[in-house]
């Protein structure tokens, strides 16, 4: 999340939403000075990811924060749910499993959201910092019955974002999205080198190669596995359990 006084206005970043991309450019004027851009442990929730927390939290542990969310201006960024659901798998692969982006594969994808699925079927009461990519996006917008978050743009729907926050801060955001789930064009020659490349280049040089990569068109967007096509088997699941996201 993204707090401005001077602006009186916040970002409410929900996970897989193209965040980043939004963040980066507004940590300039956030006033809480990065404090909800962390993983840290909180004395009653314990650890988790202060950038996603959603509203029935912020509500309870943050009332200084949620009496501004509720006062000010504010937006955030939605996305298609099954879209959102590879995405998070991606990042899930990635940053707590230790994958490679180039190592992941669908079959790695449907093992993996095989065990996700297990987990978010057993309704925990705040999902847990490994599993938090896959709140629902509802739970970012709405506290007791009601929209709390007032302004939402679809995804897709950069230049309208970059347009909103201009008139509301005067920063200029960039169109492309950043931390997109990639793949790159050529796996053989990524299989071969993998462990040279991670040993020897350190973690932020890496990303700065991949964007620059991406820009070459190296990369692709990475692709729905089988399994979260309208055939697939996770189909029925992901309609189910995030049954408000696709209503939104």
């Amino acid at each position: 999340m993204i707090i401005s006084d001077t602006h009186r206005l916040a970002f409410v970043h929900i996970p897989k939403c193209a965040g980043v991309s939004i963040k980066e450019p507004l940590r300039a004027v956030d006033s809480t000075d990065g404090y909800f851009s962390r993983i840290g442990d909180h004395p009653e929730m314990g650890r988790i990811h202060f950038a996603h927390i959603v509203l029935r939290d912020m509500a309870e542990h943050f009332p200084d924060e949620w009496a501004k969310l509720l006062s000010y201006q504010s937006f955030a960024v939605v996305r298609d749910p099954a879209e959102r659901f590879v995405s998070a798998m991606f990042q899930r692969l990635r940053e707590f499993k230790g994958y490679a982006q180039s190592a992941i594969t669908p079959e790695t994808i449907e093992q993996e959201s095989a065990e996700v699925i297990r987990y978010l079927e057993t309704c925990p009461e705040r999902l847990n910092l490994e599993h938090v990519h896959f709140n629902r996006q509802t739970a970012y917008l709405n506290f007791d019955g009601r929209q709390v978050v007032q302004n939402l743009f679809a995804i897709e729907d950069m230049p309208a974002i970059v347009a909103f926050i201009s008139r509301a801060t005067g920063i200029e955001v960039a169109e492309e999205r950043k931390n997109r789930s990639t793949e790159f064009r050529f796996r053989s020659m990524t299989r071969l080198l993998r462990r040279p490349y991670a040993a020897l280049v350190p973690y932020a040089a890496r990303n700065r190669l991949r964007s620059r990569m991406i820009n070459a068109g190296l990369y692709a967007d990475a692709k729905r596995p089988a399994m979260l096509r309208p055939d697939g088997r996770a189909e029925g699941f992901i309609r189910s359990y995030y049954a408000e996201d696709f209503a939104l």
